[in-house]
């Protein structure tokens, strides 16, 4: 009990409570007192251990204060001896720079290292400056007997050039000079070895008495040394790719030629004419016509032959062409300015070179190395310089020049039935003539090699140009049907001769001339849709156009419009990605519809005046009073101005338009015909067995008519002959023993419709309805008494 007594506090209120806890806590039971023991050695065994830590917690707060003060002295020794330094270090710097402060010390120490600094960076450039002459002098050292070995210090320069233009970059261009140094140091280097080569070679080539194209290399062998040399120099420009800048070797055999050519074309000679480019042009194909062989048979072999893998697979004649082409360039560079505003001289300038380049494609198979193919002169010359907008303008201006003396010609609106197969449409003179004004134009930038250049030309000229045709034309039908309107008649009066331009064979020829010039365009340009150049061109706008579309761009085709705006002009497959799209598919369509409207206004205007010439026909009254049968076959007097009108008509027609035109027009007017019989004619006369046979002759001199254009004259007027049937029917057997009597005929219609069908059927009538037929019948006078 004491031992617990020992860890319990001294104030005797906490410590006589703590222990009643305690001790209620362990001796809660009388039988609890039985443990008392073994609680005691509890107690005692802890209390050892707190003892314990207690002395080694004593032991390290000793060492912890011992090792405190011994840092503290260290501290203070270091701080003092810090002060003691600091104080000799100012000491020292005032007595170095005779400073009265130590502000003062320490700038004009700054400044000396700032000297230093520049020295250092001094001596740099004195190294590098000297490791590039270096570089040059071994180079020029070597340059002559060994070019491969001169290289060698060359690229070092060249890779140093590189090199230091990129630090000089990154570092916010702190070398100006020393870069620019180096750039002129490798600049100068190189041309001095290419002209010392150049020259040596050009000796060679004095010695044999150069430009002569008949040179027999064999005796001058120092010619292939000096031709290699350059190779060799140029070899690692070769390795990389030149495209199209030409071997030093040809450059060096063209140096003469060029001297040549600006003596004839650049001086004040009277072969240098701006009006005259094909002069000089030709001359360039002359000079590589004369020297291909020459190429071929020396010049070939030196080039087939070098070790340089990307000399000896190229085509002497193609390297020549490339080295004489910078000539052309400058020629051209300087001559642009003086033509740009000039119009014929610009658009003359452009189509000789075209012919140019064609040349070198077509008789020089002309490409430069490496390339797959080549845009041409051309197309630096309307790309590179600009050239392009002033062409447009000026073949834009050509072409509706052009057009315009097309339709004011005394001619252009005669129709030319010469001009196309007699089984076709016929156009006026000035849809021809347009036809042949709009290839001409495609000839003209079919050489381009650029899209939009190409696709510009076909919408701003040549669509533009069927669209002013185009309406044009409507205009023309516009005011035909305004004119022939009975309105427009009332309200504004026409003429006399208005009229008869809008009636008979005049009003006829007026719509011809529309119809036939619609369709002959709209078929041109169906034709022009699967040339192969428009397919090409049609396939790349397509590309083109699906491209924009999936990435969601907006950026225009040609000039200023937009894939939506070129499907407008061109296509709607454009959008679309139809496969069955062609570039004119708007304007035909626009063509189409014109010849469509077109074709119906004819069929109206026949069919309007056969009803006027039909008039009189229609009066006739006395088809029930002939009682006599008629034993000869005169027609009515009546209808013989309607037969005559409508055999000129059909004379006119089947000249001037093609056969399935004609055939739909007559079926269509034949229609008519039929429908204007019945309404005024048959449902309102009564006709007698000779009335009907009068009727049935007259139709037939309108079929005769038309037979001698068609082979079956009926085809659009069946109901109307199976009614002169009916009309002719036999009132007795003696009349005609072939067909069934009147009166059989009329009992079996009127009596229900099976028997109505069989009897019709029987008759082979099979045009006419049951109805139709009873309203016939009723009409017989005979069928009725």
């Amino acid at each position: 009990m004491a031992a617990i007594l020992d860890g319990i506090p001294t104030d005797s209120r906490e410590r006589d409570t703590r222990v009643e806890d305690y001790l209620n806590d362990k001796f809660q039971a009388l039988g609890d007192l039985n443990n008392l023991d073994a609680l005691l050695t509890t107690v005692q065994t802890q209390q050892s251990q707190l003892r314990d830590q207690l002395q080694e917690a004593e032991t390290k707060a000793d060492k912890a204060r011992t090792a405190a003060k011994e840092h503290s002295k260290t501290v203070l020794i270091q701080a003092q001896l810090f002060r003691q330094e600091q104080e000799d270090i100012d000491r020292r710097l005032k007595a170095t720079t005779s400073s009265e402060t130590v502000q003062d010390a320490a700038l004009e120490f700054e400044a000396s290292m700032e000297r230093l600094r520049r020295l250092d960076v001094a001596k740099g450039y004195m190294s590098l400056i000297l490791e590039v002459n270096k570089l040059s002098e071994d180079a020029r050292k070597q340059i002559q007997s060994d070019p491969k070995a001169a290289l060698v210090p060359y690229n070092k320069l060249q890779h140093l050039s590189k090199s230091l233009k990129i630090r000089h970059e990154a570092s916010e261009s702190a070398a100006v000079h020393l870069v620019t140094f180096v750039e002129k140091t490798t600049s100068t280097l190189w041309d001095e070895m290419k002209n010392k080569l150049a020259g040596e070679l050009q000796d060679e080539l004095k010695k044999m008495g150069w430009p002569t194209p008949t040179v027999d290399l064999n005796k001058f062998p120092g010619f292939r040394k000096g031709f290699d040399k350059l190779l060799i120099l140029q070899e690692p420009e070769i390795e990389s790719g030149m495209k199209d800048k030409p071997l030093l070797s040809l450059e060096a055999l063209v140096k003469s030629l060029e001297l040549r050519f600006r003596y004839h074309f650049e001086g004040d000679r009277q072969t240098n004419r701006i009006d005259k480019p094909e002069w000089f042009l030709a001359h360039l194909i002359t000079v590589i016509t004369t020297y291909t062989p020459f190429l071929s048979t020396s010049i070939q072999p030196l080039l087939s032959a070098s070790e340089i893998p990307h000399v000896s697979s190229r085509d002497a004649v193609n390297e020549f062409i490339t080295a004489l082409l910078p000539i052309l360039r400058r020629k051209i560079h300087n001559l642009l300015p003086q033509i740009l505003d000039q119009a014929q001289l610009l658009s003359h300038f452009i189509h000789e070179m075209i012919k140019f380049d064609a040349a070198l494609r077509d008789e020089f198979s002309y490409v430069p190395y490496g390339e797959k193919g080549w845009k041409g002169v051309t197309h630096e010359v309307l790309t590179v310089e600009k050239g392009f907008t002033g062409w447009i303008k000026v073949e834009k201006e050509f072409a509706l020049s052009r057009y315009q003396s097309i339709l004011s010609a005394d001619d252009a609106w005669v129709i030319d039935y010469d001009s196309t197969d007699p089984n076709d449409t016929k156009p006026t003179k000035s849809a021809i003539r347009l036809r042949d004004l709009l290839e001409t134009i495609t000839d003209r930038y079919r050489p381009l090699t650029s899209f939009s250049q190409r696709l510009r030309f076909l919408i701003d000229i040549q669509i533009s140009i069927l669209d002013q045709y185009l309406d044009r034309l409507q205009a023309s039908v516009e005011a035909f049907k305004m004119l022939s309107s009975s309105i427009a008649r009332a309200v504004q009066g026409t003429s006399k001769e208005e009229l008869q331009s809008l009636s008979g064979i005049s009003g006829l020829e007026r719509l011809c001339k529309v119809y036939g010039s619609a369709m002959f365009l709209e078929n041109c340009m169906r034709d022009w849709g699967e040339d192969i150049f428009f397919l090409e061109l049609w396939e790349e706008l397509q590309a083109r156009a699906q491209k924009e579309q999936q990435s969601n761009s907006n950026k225009s085709l040609t000039g200023t419009m937009n894939v939506a705006e070129v499907a407008s002009v061109i296509s709607s497959a454009v959008v679309s990605g139809g496969d069955d799209g062609a570039l004119f598919d708007e304007t035909a369509e626009a063509y189409k519809q014109l010849r469509t409207k077109t074709e119906e206004m004819i069929a109206e205007l026949l069919a309007g005046n056969m009803r006027e010439e039909l008039k009189a026909y229609s009066r006739i009254t006395l088809w029930s009073s002939i009682y006599m049968d008629r034993t000869d076959s005169t027609v009515s007097p009546e209808i013989v101005p309607a037969a005559a009108t409508l055999n000129i008509f059909l004379e006119f027609l089947s000249k001037t338009v093609a056969t399935a035109v004609f055939r739909r027009v007559l079926r269509r007017l034949g229609t008519g015909i039929q429908s204007w019989m019945w309404d005024y004619v048959i449902t309102r006369n009564k006709f007698s067995s000779a009335g009907g046979k009068q009727f049935s002759t007259d139709m037939s001199e309108i079929w005769n008519t038309c037979s001698k254009y068609v082979e079956d004259p009926t085809a659009s007027m069946k109901m109307l002959k199976d009614v002169c049937v009916l009309l002719t029917l036999p009132i007795s057997t003696s009349e005609g023993e072939a067909k069934p009597r009147l009166k059989e005929v009329v009992r079996a219609i009127f009596e229900d419709s099976d028997k109505a069908q069989a009897i019709l059927a029987k008759l082979e009538l099979a045009n006419i309805s049951v109805n139709d037929a009873r309203i016939v019948l009723r009409g017989r006078v005979e069928a009725w008494t």
